[in-house]
């Protein structure tokens, strides 16, 4: 039996991510949970009967900073030494869409394919303005006016200026959300001091690591599943087999108004989908977790 690893990210809202768990509660599983440290009462106590649940170190999580990759790169390290089939990075806002036998199989079916959402929205100069190395680099949602005005400029001397030319035909711009085979994982654990010299001193880089490491090690390229770009429209297929809605929001959070819509998200081969939230609406979640628990009865 080849097992899964889960690696998850989780900041909030600790009763969604049980029912998280519970879907991926599967003696074929692992599970290995990272906080962000700023979630401060986050409770720890899950219930899990069959796959088992390890806690990774926490760390301050910055959107927009390195403080991502790294928290990625934990979770990969962590897990590394389990040479799992698969690993497949979720969020804490996350479900699945399918149930464990219906994922198992899938991926028994696919075996060594990695599986990542490539974007086209972004030019070869864009994606290099975010590698270049940023001062204050913790907090990129910066309240204050002076600062924000200073980003504005640091980012146009970054592009006039970069200083990171030589990466700009290695980079290459998709999902963070990922699952990959073990092959890939071993690179990723193994690379991290050169993953933190390209990115530590950047902006919104989660969204490079893997991509640019296909590009750095392209015998991986080959085996990517589905490898055609996104242009953020309903209908595509998105190749990380996570149903993310980024042309009604940043992400969009689901609704019970779109229970129809996650169905056929899941005819269309997509096995995962992001974002929920709890206190948004939280009818939604419990649908999709019906609908996944009662078909594995």
């Amino acid at each position: 039996m080849q097992k899964h690893a889960y690696l998850i990210i989780a900041n909030r809202n600790p009763g969604q991510l049980q029912t998280l768990l519970t879907l991926l509660d599967d003696s074929r599983n692992d599970i290995y949970l990272l906080v962000d440290r700023k979630s401060v009462g986050y409770s720890r106590d899950f219930q899990l009967n069959y796959a088992t649940l390890f806690s990774v170190s926490p760390l301050v999580i910055d959107w927009g900073s390195y403080s991502q990759i790294e928290a990625e790169m934990r979770l990969f390290q962590a897990a590394a030494p389990g040479k799992y089939a698969y690993y497949h990075l979720l969020s804490g806002l996350d479900l699945t869409l399918a149930n464990q036998d219906e994922i198992h199989a899938f991926f028994a079916t696919h075996p060594g394919k990695e599986f990542i959402t490539y974007s086209s929205l972004e030019s070869g100069a864009q994606l290099l303005a975010r590698v270049q190395k940023y001062h204050f680099t913790h907090n990129f949602r910066q309240p204050n006016k002076a600062m924000r005005l200073f980003r504005k400029i640091e980012k146009a001397e970054q592009r006039v200026f970069p200083v990171r030319r030589k990466l700009q035909n290695k980079l290459a711009f998709g999902s963070q959300w990922v699952s990959l085979e073990d092959d890939l994982v071993q690179v990723l654990a193994a690379e991290e001091e050169q993953i933190r010299v390209m990115f530590n001193r950047g902006f919104l880089v989660d969204e490079l690591l893997v991509p640019t490491m296909l590009n750095l090690h392209p015998e991986f390229k080959e085996k990517v599943y589905y490898d055609q770009p996104v242009h953020d429209r309903p209908e595509e297929f998105q190749g990380n087999l996570r149903y993310i809605n980024w042309w009604d929001g940043s992400p969009y959070t689901w609704r019970e108004k779109d229970y129809e819509t996650l169905l056929a998200a899941r005819q269309q081969g997509h096995l995962f989908s992001r974002k929920f939230d709890a206190e948004i609406d939280s009818v939604i979640i419990d649908k999709i977790a019906d609908k996944i628990l009662e078909a594995k009865q």
